[in-house]
């Protein structure tokens, strides 16, 4: 490898590690204003939250969006050397355009790579770790409730055109008073 592969490739790999910090903090922002309320309930403190759930959660969004991040780093970084007119003067130096991608190629190699060893070990494990803290403190076994009980995909015939349904009723989170004040048949039919 010359200069120019080392160049190309370190620009590559810098602008890939950029764009995977950068939308991996976005990510977890998003999730972490999702889920604020589902830790607050857990009562788990901040270093057992990122150990339990952080730790398993990165690697699977960032291996989800590995082809995004490759994707965006390639344009990105060869747009702004075609802006600052590199790429020309690479091609108009005698450099061929199969030469010139040896670097992407290269470069793609070594992150498919990665990609493949993170899928193979670390992933799985992140993925039993992120599920079982989801299933532990985010989405509550309903069982486990007293006097818990759901509908789901219900549907009835109003008449001859109209159909009223709902994909999904919690009773714990309406009070029964208000349902019967307000929709007495509707309610007393999903209870049949």
């Amino acid at each position: 490898m010359k200069i120019l592969d080392w160049y190309i490739l370190k620009k590559y790999l810098v602008t890939f590690f950029f764009c995977l910090l950068l939308l991996t903090v976005i990510v977890l922002v998003i999730d972490l204003s999702e889920k604020a309320d589902d830790f607050a309930k857990s009562k788990l403190s901040l270093p057992a939250i990122i150990d339990q759930y952080y730790f398993g959660f990165i690697p699977r969004i960032d291996a989800m969006l590995f082809p995004l991040f490759v994707f965006i780093a390639v344009i990105f970084f060869t747009s702004l050397m075609a802006n600052r007119s590199e790429v020309i003067a690479i091609l108009g130096s005698g450099v061929s355009y199969h030469r010139f991608m040896r670097p992407y190629f290269i470069g793609s190699f070594l992150l498919g790579g990665l990609l493949w060893w993170a899928n193979q070990g670390m992933v799985p494990k992140a993925n039993a770790k992120w599920a079982a803290f989801d299933a532990k403190y985010i989405k509550f076994n309903a069982t486990d409730l007293k006097n818990y009980t759901t509908l789901s995909n219900y549907y009835f015939r109003l008449d001859s055109f109209s159909y009223a349904g709902f994909e999904h009723l919690d009773e714990m989170s309406i009070t029964d008073e208000y349902v019967v004040q307000k929709f007495p048949n509707f309610y007393r039919r999903c209870l049949r």
